[in-house]
């Protein structure tokens, strides 16, 4: 009986993100979900998903040049030999993880910037100095969650890409989905 009752909560709020229903909408189906016992990881799946549904065409007429992207250090190889800087790490370009490909590609396209955070405290610190008017955020779940509002109260646009793996070290993510996300344009929506 349970497991029907979970199923059924899936179903509801996955028609919801398909009908591009508001964010505010979903957040009231998340305490529903929270009594029935839904699966975290489902859920924050179904919010990250709703939330790309609703920037992705504001996204993507943003231009290059007032978009950053932000990339958790835990995609650097184990031994990365990146420094920590103000604004997250300084990649040197060693070539040991895929990092150096995707910030070269967004600083090609003439994206605003591209960090590499330790932490998500700095979203808001970056966020507050470059005012971007979109921003591409590469996280698991939980952070890209958190970033999106963060982006939210800085009134820059959000566009996520969940990581593969989890966990804070060596995780993994389809690289061939950030390069699109990164070119994504309104030519391409």
């Amino acid at each position: 009986m349970e497991l029907d009752k979970e199923a059924s909560a899936m179903r509801f709020i996955e028609k919801l993100v398909e009908h591009r229903v508001g964010v505010a909408a979903v957040a009231k189906v998340e305490k529903l979900a929270a009594k029935i016992g839904i699966n975290e990881t489902k859920l924050l799946e179904l919010y990250v998903r709703a939330k790309n549904t609703i920037s992705r065409s504001k996204f993507a007429a943003i231009p290059f040049s007032r978009r950053i992207v932000f990339l958790p250090q835990c995609l650097r190889s184990r031994d990365c030999p990146a420094s920590l800087g103000e604004y997250g790490y300084v990649c040197k370009k060693c070539g040991r993880c895929g990092l150096q490909r995707i910030i070269s590609k967004a600083l090609g396209l003439g994206y605003k910037g591209a960090f590499i955070l330790s932490g998500g405290t700095m979203v808001g610190r970056i966020l507050k100095r470059e005012k971007p008017s979109g921003c591409l955020g590469i996280a698991c779940l939980k952070e890209l969650v958190l970033g999106s509002f963060i982006c939210e109260k800085f009134g820059t646009v959000p566009y996520c890409i969940a990581l593969l793996r989890d966990g804070c070290v060596e995780t993994n993510v389809d690289w061939g989905v950030v390069g699109q996300a990164l070119s994504m344009s309104f030519d391409t929506v």
